[in-house]
């Protein structure tokens, strides 16, 4: 992921979203929230249900490599200690509505009522 943030800045992009593929009915509506609040804030981040996240998002001279950092990955502590290490960093990040994402079988065979419009 780090290395997707650098490449896509050293490319000249100004704001940069990383979407996870675990949730494949992503709404477009999330992805534009997520790119329109890094116009105002450092950065954006989506949680996932399981505590970690779908989405997250850099304006370029706030991208910090350090988030993904000390981390301990698959775990329901992902995205506490990711929003720890932006406080850290002294960005503001704005967060999305949390997401069920699809990492087993099982998580295929919850059913969760869908709003309108989501």
């Amino acid at each position: 992921m780090k290395n997707g943030f650098t490449e896509a800045f050293n490319s000249g992009f100004k704001r940069v979203v990383l979407i996870g593929s675990d949730i494949p009915d992503l709404p477009l509506e999330f992805i534009e929230e997520a790119f329109a609040s890094i116009r105002e804030k450092d950065s954006v981040i989506g949680p996932s249900l399981d505590g970690g996240y779908y989405l997250i998002g850099f304006k370029d001279k706030k991208f910090s490599p350090q988030v993904f950092k000390g981390i301990l990955w698959s775990t329901d502590r992902v995205f506490e200690e990711t929003i720890k290490i932006l406080g850290r960093e002294g960005l503001a990040v704005h967060t999305l509505k949390p997401l069920r994402d699809i990492d087993t079988i099982d998580d295929l065979r919850i059913e969760e009522p869908r709003k309108k419009g989501i």
